[in-house]
């Protein structure tokens, strides 16, 4: 048997094959490493955004919400500064009703009828005119306070003057110098002025 002898230029090429096909192995494992590597930092960017845009849309969801309340807040006490101008003619209105009262009972006592007719006519005019004051008032939720009688409350009260009462309890509300009024119920929109008892 005769084997066949390689020349030099073949030797080197042998060689060469064997050392490129050792190269070529590890290249083709750093390659799937760099893959693999690739894909993980592809798999964390996709987690990263995606978390980003579940907290955006929780964010705004929250916005959304607190935009309608916002919204509800707004209609539901959008006439509070204007009602609370009109309060100033309410308290005209019932003081100008108190008034008339007492000057009638005075000239009724003088006997003066031609004034005491137009007193009345005078009278029924404001009362009407506070009447339905009063009425729309209601109608927008704002609503008088009742505080005599009941324990001061430093919400809804302000503490004007504190007078002896033996037969009240301390704290109770003994006199209203002004009429205080809430808004749906819920929020003051101007004290009640009282006098309490020690």
């Amino acid at each position: 048997m005769n084997k066949k002898t390689k020349t030099p230029q073949e030797e080197k090429e042998s060689v060469l094959k064997k050392t490129a096909s050792k190269i070529e192995e590890p290249v083709v494992e750093d390659e799937k490493e760099t893959q693999n590597e690739a894909t993980a930092a592809l798999t964390e960017e996709v987690q990263k955004w995606k978390d980003l845009a579940l907290r955006s849309q929780a964010e705004m969801e929250n916005l959304r919400k607190r935009t309608q309340i916002d919204i509800e807040k707004a209609h539901k006490y959008a006439i509070g500064s204007f009602a609370k101008e009109l309060l100033t003619v309410a308290d005209c209105l019932n003081g100008a009703v108190s008034h008339a009262e007492k000057g009638m009972e005075t000239l009724k006592q003088s006997g003066n009828e031609e004034c005491v007719a137009f007193l009345e006519n005078l009278l029924k005019g404001v009362q009407m005119t506070e009447k339905q004051l009063m009425s729309a008032f209601e109608k927008n939720g704002v609503q008088k306070m009742q505080s005599l009688g009941v324990v001061f409350d430093p919400n809804l009260h302000k503490v004007i003057q504190e007078v002896e009462d033996d037969t009240k309890e301390a704290g109770t509300i003994v006199q209203e110098l002004q009429t205080g009024y809430t808004i749906s119920g819920d929020r003051v929109l101007r004290e009640a002025m009282v006098i309490v008892s020690k």
